[in-house]
């Protein structure tokens, strides 16, 4: 019998959803009821906004769990469960953290902040947006042919380059770089942090060419980032610090308009650490 009557009541509430039919003549329809409890239309689009686009089985599923929720607790209340000294210290905390925590964010919800303080904040933390840059120096040396570049290796691969090598019967031709951030040829020299310094690379055939490189100085160093690739992370971490600062301020404010007393040692305790 209860099955039967759950199925009545789930086909008469799908039939007034899918047809928008109000319980009484209203701008704001009924579109359920549970006791002297109503659950009108704007209530539906304020709890669920995308009420509109939802199939009919979602709404039902919406309404039924409303219903039973709103079931129980009635029957909680006429049960007087508020009466729980347990249960009403958990919604007097609850409640209490509700209230500060909404009048906080109405504080928040009004704090700007200028073009002229996020740039103040940029240039005081330079040193937090660095990006690390690798420079080096030094030639690429082409040969005409693999066996020449292999004597040459051969007889300086044991040497340490400081400098620039100078001109060799072997070598072609000597293309020098100087504190180059990109690789002057990324065939032979692939990775700028890691090539060895002072040492002469392999003989190896890159684009057209036999070629070895030498590396003679690495620096390593940091540019700061521009502001307009960091000005978001700015924005925030700006706006964060306004909004600490106000509210220590606003706290502090409020404090000096009530007489507070303690009798407790803590406070005597924290002044003199």
């Amino acid at each position: 019998m209860n099955s039967l009557v759950r199925i009545l009541c789930s086909l008469s509430l799908l039939f007034l959803v899918a047809c928008n039919v109000p319980f009484f003549g209203s701008d704001d329809p009924v579109i359920v009821s549970v006791g002297s409890t109503k659950l009108t239309q704007s209530m539906v689009h304020k709890l669920v906004p995308q009420w509109d686009s939802l199939d009919d089985r979602s709404k039902l599923s919406f309404l039924e769990h409303w219903m039973e929720e709103e079931v129980i607790y009635q029957e909680a209340m006429d049960a007087k469960i508020t009466n729980d000294t347990v249960l009403s210290q958990q919604i007097e905390t609850t409640v209490r953290k509700m209230v500060v925590d909404y009048y906080l964010q109405t504080f928040a919800d009004t704090m700007m902040v200028g073009d002229a303080e996020k740039l103040r904040y940029y240039q005081e933390h330079r040193d937090s947006y660095l990006r690390g840059k690798t420079t080096i120096t030094g030639a690429m040396l082409r040969f005409k042919s693999w066996a020449n570049a292999d004597a040459y290796y051969r007889e300086m691969k044991s040497r340490v380059f400081n400098k620039i090598p100078t001109e060799h019967a072997l070598i072609v031709e000597i293309i020098p770089f100087d504190t180059v951030d990109v690789s002057p040829d990324s065939c032979i020299i692939q990775d700028l942090v890691t090539f060895p310094v002072g040492k002469l690379s392999s003989p190896r055939y890159c684009n057209g060419a036999m070629k070895i490189a030498v590396v003679t100085e690495r620096l390593d160093s940091a540019e700061v980032r521009p502001y307009k690739e960091v000005a978001e992370d700015v924005s925030n971490l700006v706006w964060l610090e306004h909004k600490n600062m106000v509210m220590e301020r606003l706290k502090k404010e409020w404090k000096m308009k009530r007489p507070i007393f303690s009798k407790s040692t803590v406070f005597t305790e924290k002044e003199n650490q």
